[in-house]
């Protein structure tokens, strides 16, 4: 009802989807004002520690919060006896409710046998949830639409005659590739059965009719090339190779302002969609040339004065960036943050000879396969590319790389951090401290990595199953820093 009463108060273009995105947008919100209109309401589920009450019954806990004022989830206890009756009462309860729940969890209710039980990797087994079953309904395939994203991938989204689910109505659902939407047969008319992927994202179950009268389109929708099948691991995907595609032009370009690429505020899709559409915007050095368009931006709908001194301010403040960011804001196809700082740091942050490397220099990267090196190597080969990366280094200036003093300790190592930490601010601020030593941080334990860190050196998890099985290394944090200590001469 909340929710509700808050998208009432809204014109139709700012409606929130669902309560969901309007609860994390409203916590993540930097004026706590605004949150505070958002009806954010918490519900407490577990007391982990307490030095005002002993006890070793979780339904006690809960009881307790209650008591000194927290609103607590609702819940029962229950014996084998009255267990699937208990269940039934509250699934007869949810469709009416005004509080979305996807399940429930059975846990035990002794917190000392619970300890005994251990954990999984990710899951303690003292519980298990269990999932509402997906509500599902029929409605009628009304066509499906090819949007092509930033890599040229041609997505196709089925539309059909609005269906209310899980308490909001919804008209599309992505079918993510030509395989699925094949394997569907789906035709224009055809009954098709749709539900909402753990209650938030919609999805096509089933087709009852199967005309297959659907076909994929031989041309981009939006730019009118021609259109590609690929297939890779027996998964086919259509794809637009136009290099200069307006629909790409529009994600490469929301890619480009986003947090982890330039990290300019202010700048929605839907903002960039509309100064591409009024010819402001059509490359990336157009984001340096807004100023020329003063005038009209500020009679923009969804802008003004404010708004676009806001906007020119936050361009201005990110014209001087790292060059990781740089590399990673041009879109380079397999190109994430973390390669792009392996490539920098090979090249010592001379852009000059990443934009002249070879193919072979490139596959020699640690960390680098052919298909990263290829991807590299085409994009800054292809004249159009290199023309606007040429242009664009005339408005961008490059943060100077503070010289490493430090003792390269851990050069050549390559260590994969997993579980919780107690010493370090979290996994972000670990893998740049054992980086500025000479050491590489991975995601995954191959034969290649000489040490994984977890706290939990005995853990059952599937990473310390697999250094257990290729004989490397388990440390925890104590471990690491005693290592980095005794070979810097500490």
């Amino acid at each position: 009802t909340d929710f509700n009463k808050i998208n009432e108060s809204l014109v139709d273009e700012e409606y929130y989807k669902n309560p969901r995105n309007l609860c994390s947008g409203s916590v993540r919100q930097l004026n706590n004002e605004v949150t505070a209109k958002r009806h954010i309401n918490f519900y407490g589920f577990q007391v982990v520690s307490s030095n005002r009450v002993n006890c070793n019954f979780k339904a006690e806990l809960l009881n307790w919060l209650e008591s000194i004022g927290f609103d607590v989830v609702p819940r029962v206890l229950v014996t084998k006896k009255n267990l699937l009756s208990k269940v039934d009462e509250f699934s007869d309860k949810m469709p009416s409710s005004d509080i979305a729940s996807d399940g429930l969890v059975l846990t035990f209710d002794d917190i000392s046998y619970s300890k005994e039980l251990g954990t999984t990797s990710k899951f303690p087994k003292d519980s298990i949830a269990f999932k509402w079953q997906d509500e599902v309904k029929e409605t009628i395939l009304l066509g499906v639409e090819w949007q092509t994203s930033r890599t040229g991938r041609m997505n196709p989204v089925a539309i059909f005659e609005p269906v209310t689910l899980e308490g909001s109505t919804i008209s599309r659902a992505s079918l993510h590739n030509l395989s699925i939407m094949e394997e569907l047969e789906l035709g224009i008319g055809d009954k098709i059965q749709v539900y909402k992927a753990n209650m938030i994202i919609p999805q096509v179950a089933k087709n009852l009719t199967k005309s297959g009268s659907v076909k994929p389109p031989k041309v981009c929708q939006v730019c009118g090339y021609t259109a590609e099948i690929r297939e890779e691991k027996t998964v086919k995907t259509l794809y637009c190779n136009n290099p200069i595609c307006g629909a790409k032009s529009i994600k490469e370009l929301v890619h480009y302002v986003s947090r982890d690429a330039m990290n300019i505020d202010g700048l929605s899709e839907a903002s960039i969609e509309k100064l591409v559409n009024s010819g402001y915007i059509n490359t990336f050095s157009d984001f340096y040339r807004l100023e020329k368009y003063k005038d009209m931006i500020i009679e923009m709908e969804g802008f003004g004065k404010k708004s676009y001194k806001r906007l020119i301010h936050a361009i201005e403040v990110k014209r001087h960036i790292s060059e990781p960011r740089f590399i990673y804001a041009l879109g380079i196809p397999n190109i994430g943050v973390s390669n792009a700082k392996l490539l920098c740091s090979y090249y010592n942050y001379d852009m000059r000879k990443i934009l002249e490397a070879n193919e072979e220099d490139l596959i020699s990267i640690d960390g680098f396969g052919q298909v990263i090196s290829k991807s590299i190597y085409d994009y800054f080969h292809n004249s159009t590319r290199l023309k606007i990366v040429e242009e664009l280094l005339k408005y961008i200036s490059f943060e100077l790389v503070e010289e490493n003093n430090l003792k390269q300790v851990l050069t050549n190592e390559i260590i994969v951090i997993t579980g919780g930490l107690k010493h370090y601010e979290n996994r972000k601020t670990l893998s740049l401290f054992i980086e500025s030593l000479g050491g590489k941080v991975t995601g995954s334990v191959t034969r290649k990595t000489t040490y994984l860190l977890n706290n939990d050196i005995k853990s059952t998890s599937g990473k310390n199953k697999k250094a257990n099985e290729l004989g490397i290394e388990i440390i925890n944090e104590e471990r690491l820093i005693e290592i980095i200590k005794k070979r810097q001469g500490a």
